[in-house]
This record gives structure tokens, C-alpha cells and sequence, in this order.
């Protein structure tokens, strides 16, 4: 598969189309797009509405201040996720709203997330339902991510998926809650999140 080197994106340019591998695509330049791997193409996704801020950042505020506490991993916003190969051979790297590691797997992280986190939060945005419904769920499964969750504004809606014998099971919160178990103690107020679905 043929290759384009990082050198050929002048700043000016969108990358969005070219193909390249996980260390071409690494190595571009940030242009204030949003860009993703997709099996070796590189995609890019409109920015993320003020909403879709909201949500994003009520969820990753709740985590950040239960890490503060309970040191059982980092978790990282809108950080470049390099899985592996895509199910036609080129590589995925994609680009989660949040993704969490243990801490015992910090120890293996220089400046590149290279493997399946143990949680990844996706926050829908426009255009992107299908494929974070559907393409990321298969991929972030087959690559071993512990535990899904699907945040959608537009449907108030969030969805939790758990890995269970190599496959994402749905699991319901508890009311007002979710507990996780790729986050250990970590409960997510969802009460919380409704309210950044509406605000202002």
C-alpha cells in the first residue's frame, strides 16, 4: 500500500483523503481540523458544536476530579488512539472525545496512545451517528476496548457498552448512575450529564 509522507500536507491544506500509514498521520502538522485513520485514509469530521463541548467536558470534569482522588489511571481528551490495522489492512487511528488507561499501563506511553484504552467515550456529533454507532463499535471490540460509551446529544441519549467474552454486551446504569468497571470506583452522574445536554 502506497504511503504519503507527513512532509507532502503543506499547513495551508486539508489532508482529509490522502492515504497514508499510523506514522505519516501522526507526524502532520495540527491545522484545526479533526482528522481520523480510517484503514489507511485519512477522513476529516466538522468541529464539535457548543453542545457537544458541554457534554464532552462534563463527563471528562467528573473522571479528572475522581482521578485527582483515586490515582487508577489517566484520562485524555481528543488524543489520537492508533489501534492497529483496519479490516482491509490499512491502519485506524482515531481520535475519541475521552480515553482512559490504568494505571498500570501508563508505564508503556510516550507521546503516542498505541493500543485499545480501556474506555472510550464517543459524543456523537452531526453526521457521525452511524459510524460511532456501528464502525467504531466493531472496531473499538475487536481491538479489546473494555468498556463503550455512547454519549448522544441530538437524542438525549447514552448508551454503555461492556466487553464480555470478546464482545460489547449493553449494560444499563442504575438509575443515575453508571458504574464502571474499566474505571475502578468510578461512577458517572448521569443526572449531570442530562443538564449539559441543555446548557443555556
Amino acid at each position: 500500500m502506497a504511503t504519503a509522507p507527513a512532509t507532502s500536507v503543506k499547513h495551508d491544506e486539508s489532508a482529509a483523503g490522502l492515504r497514508m500509514d499510523a506514522a505519516a498521520f501522526l507526524e502532520l502538522p495540527e491545522d484545526g481540523h479533526h482528522y481520523e485513520l480510517i484503514d489507511g485514509v485519512v477522513f476529516m469530521s466538522p468541529g464539535p458544536s457548543p453542545r457537544h463541548q458541554q457534554v464532552t467536558g462534563e463527563i471528562y470534569v467528573q473522571l479528572a476530579l475522581f482521578l485527582r482522588q483515586h490515582r487508577v489511571g489517566l484520562a485524555f481528551v481528543e488524543t489520537d488512539v492508533h489501534l492497529g490495522a483496519g479490516s482491509h489492512g490499512g491502519d485506524l487511528v482515531y481520535r475519541p472525545e475521552i480515553a482512559f488507561l490504568r494505571s498500570e499501563r501508563l508505564a508503556d506511553v510516550t507521546d503516542k496512545l498505541v493500543g485499545a484504552p480501556d474506555l472510550v467515550v464517543e459524543v456523537i456529533s452531526r453526521g457521525s451517528r452511524r459510524f460511532d454507532r456501528e464502525t467504531k463499535k466493531t472496531d473499538y471490540e475487536r481491538f479489546g476496548v473494555h468498556e463503550y460509551w455512547l454519549i448522544d446529544p441530538a437524542r438525549e441519549s447514552m448508551t454503555f457498552y461492556r466487553l464480555e467474552n470478546d464482545r460489547f454486551v449493553e449494560i444499563a446504569p442504575d438509575g443515575d448512575r453508571f458504574a464502571s468497571n474499566a474505571v475502578a470506583g468510578f461512577e458517572l452522574d448521569l443526572a449531570q450529564v442530562r443538564k449539559a445536554f441543555h446548557p443555556w
